[in-house]
């Protein structure tokens, strides 16, 4: 006879609660596999990434099952994807280097400042910050880029580089803002 689930496992989604994180684990493993996939992939293996970037988030708001594995690794799995791609593209002469570094503005400067609250020993301090407007339209900026790329639509795509390292520097200056507001309140 088999066990039937307690209120509480409904209540807390029982083992699908893992959904969201699986599917953030499927993002990494697509941004690892990338570079080595053959160029026919790229398109499918970009579509599994902006799904999975959509669907984790979403699930997880949707059904309540947010956790601090999933605010960590969202993120991560989000650079390391864009990061993937755009590099494997400037090794494909597909993406230029002064594209890569505009494409990737956003993604330097969350860098740069976690290698000062490193630097300064703070990083502990700071648990999680979410994604703002501006922040979730610069990823959507940069699968567009890719989309572009994919399409040979080139001419498009110096404009949208741009917009995209104009939003990513504001979106690294709102995330440097937070979290000076964050630890100053500590």
């Amino acid at each position: 006879m088999s066990e039937r689930p307690t209120d509480s496992d409904s209540a807390s989604g029982g083992p699908w609660r893992h959904i969201p994180n699986g599917l953030t684990v499927l993002r990494l493993l697509v941004a690892l596999y990338f570079p080595f996939a053959p160029q026919s992939y790229h398109l499918y293996l970009i579509a599994v990434g902006l799904a999975t970037e959509f669907l984790d988030g979403f699930i997880a708001r949707l059904q309540n099952w947010t956790s601090y594995l999933g605010q960590v690794l969202d993120p991560v799995a989000d650079k390391l994807l864009v990061l993937s791609v755009s590099l494997t593209w400037v090794w494909l002469d597909k993406l230029s280097l002064v594209q890569w570094l505009l494409l990737a503005t956003r993604d330097f400067g969350v860098l740069f400042i976690a290698l000062v609250l490193l630097a300064r020993g703070k990083a502990g301090s700071v648990k999680s910050l979410k994604a703002r407007f501006p922040s979730k339209v610069t990823t959507a900026l940069q699968y567009a880029a890719f989309l572009l790329i994919l399409a040979d639509l080139v001419d498009y795509l110096t404009p949208l580089i741009l917009a995209t390292a104009v939003l990513g520097a504001v979106a690294a200056a709102q995330y440097a803002h937070l979290l000076r507001d964050e630890l100053l309140k500590r």
